[in-house]
């Protein structure tokens, strides 16, 4: 079991040994890698805007096998590129970079010219997703 001072512990002789530093590097180039893929970015962009369609609209819901598949294709997608899943968890975990996506979001909303903030018009959007079979939409019942 990996206890607080074990953290604390690890964290002091990472930083001692200048690993630290040398880690941050490789996990901000690492993600860079993540934020640079057409792939990615536009997965996570589909995956943002069904969670906020689903999240507001209670006659739309998940296909969570489907948006299962979908996302351990991301992941699957940033090992081809050379990126250890420890950082791809780190990557999606992070509190900056779910913030980055749901401006992505809001961005997508827009410019379809719908307030991500008005239901209505987000579950119209779904609705109209899910007919067109769009990737969002197949994730979408």
């Amino acid at each position: 079991m990996i206890t607080p001072f074990r953290i604390v512990a690890a964290a002091g002789v990472l930083l001692v040994t200048g690993l630290f530093t040398t880690m941050g590097h490789a996990q901000n180039a690492s993600w860079q890698v993540l934020r640079d893929d057409p792939v990615i970015h536009e997965g996570l962009t589909v995956i943002a805007v069904g969670r906020q369609i689903q999240s507001v609209c209670d006659d739309i819901s998940p296909r969570l096998m489907r948006a299962l598949g979908f996302a351990e294709g991301l992941g699957d997608r940033g090992l081809e590129l050379g990126v250890p899943r420890r950082d791809i968890h780190a990557f999606i975990d992070d509190r900056g970079e779910q913030q980055r996506y749901r401006e992505v979001m809001h961005a997508w909303f827009a410019a379809r010219g719908v307030d991500h903030r008005d239901p209505e018009a987000v579950c119209r959007v779904g609705r109209d997703e899910i007919t067109a079979g769009t990737q969002i939409g197949r994730l979408l019942r």
